[in-house]
């Protein structure tokens, strides 16, 4: 992730937020029954959707 510095917008917290937020979707995916350790996360549209939704949030 790659943030301004001079964006004084994206606070300490939120940027906090938003790695906690992408951590509990990964450990989601890890914790699935059907997931293959070492496959790509292709699978999940959650994680698909939390990802993509961050992303623009931040561009």
């Amino acid at each position: 992730m790659v943030v301004d510095s001079s964006n004084t917008a994206l606070r300490d917290n939120e940027i906090r937020s938003m790695f906690r937020k992408l951590h509990n979707s990964y450990t989601d995916v890890m914790c699935n029954p059907f997931y293959n350790p070492g496959d790509h996360i292709q699978s999940s549209r959650a994680f698909d959707n939390m990802v993509t939704s961050m992303m623009i949030q931040v561009c």
